[in-house]
């Protein structure tokens, strides 16, 4: 695989970031020779940014975006559209928490060869019953407002390549919340999802930027959002 662009979006990740940083470095130079360690900084008010300038000067394929604060989905589809601006062919995404295993990465890159979009689908987790609930009624949700049906639509471990992206992210609204979710949805319409067996490992630290309560609180807006999204 050539032209690779992992977007990683990071807010108040002090305690995780470095280990994250450290551990998917060694992953993706054993695998690749062409690649750029995108790290977004959404408005961190902790020390982030600093260890984050401090990885930019350490590795050359590490690249740093400081932006203010939008939200984890706007910060991703902020960062596609950034990576397919600068030529990439492959957008990887994780999440900056230490629950993304690098383990599973080469059956991704494996699979790239065959597949357009490849999702991790968290078959187990560390992260507690209730986060993994909210995950079994997002897909549920999902299929009711949208008609398609993605067995983990907020999962952040996922590679697309850039011809799909490129039909998917501006019918993403500014005013989405939970942006991959949608982008779950709209790139299983361009091409169904390649789905992968992953283990969600328990955060680093830190609490998550998508809280349990935003699912109940913003669930009929995210179900009006998805169905006229999705009927575009």
């Amino acid at each position: 695989m050539k032209n690779l662009w992992v977007i990683m979006p990071v807010y108040n990740e002090e305690e995780a970031v470095g280990a994250v940083i450290e551990e998917w470095q060694q992953c993706l130079s054993s695998n690749l020779e062409d690649y750029t360690f995108c790290i977004i900084n959404d408005g961190s008010k902790d020390n982030t940014l600093s260890i984050l300038r401090d990885f930019e000067k350490k590795y050359k394929q590490i690249h740093i975006i400081d932006k203010p604060n939008s939200g984890h989905g706007q910060t991703c589809i902020m960062g596609y559209n950034y990576a397919l601006e600068r030529g990439a062919d492959w957008v990887f995404q994780i999440d900056s928490d230490g629950q993304c295993a690098p383990e599973y990465f080469p059956k991704f890159l494996e699979l790239s060869k065959t597949h357009k979009a490849i999702y991790g689908y968290r078959k187990t987790r560390d992260d507690g019953f209730k986060r993994s609930m909210i995950s079994r009624f997002v897909t549920l949700f999902t299929y009711g407002a949208t008609g398609e049906w993605v067995r983990d639509a907020n999962v952040p471990y996922r590679l697309i390549h850039r011809s799909i992206l490129e039909k998917i992210t501006d019918k993403v609204p500014e005013t989405f919340h939970l942006a991959n979710i949608l982008v779950s949805v709209l790139t299983n319409k361009a091409e169904k999802i390649k789905w992968v067996n992953i283990h969600f490992r328990d955060r680093v630290g830190g609490t998550p930027s998508v809280k349990t309560i935003s699912f109940v609180k913003h669930g009929f807006k995210l179900f009006n959002q998805l169905k006229d999204a999705s009927a575009r």
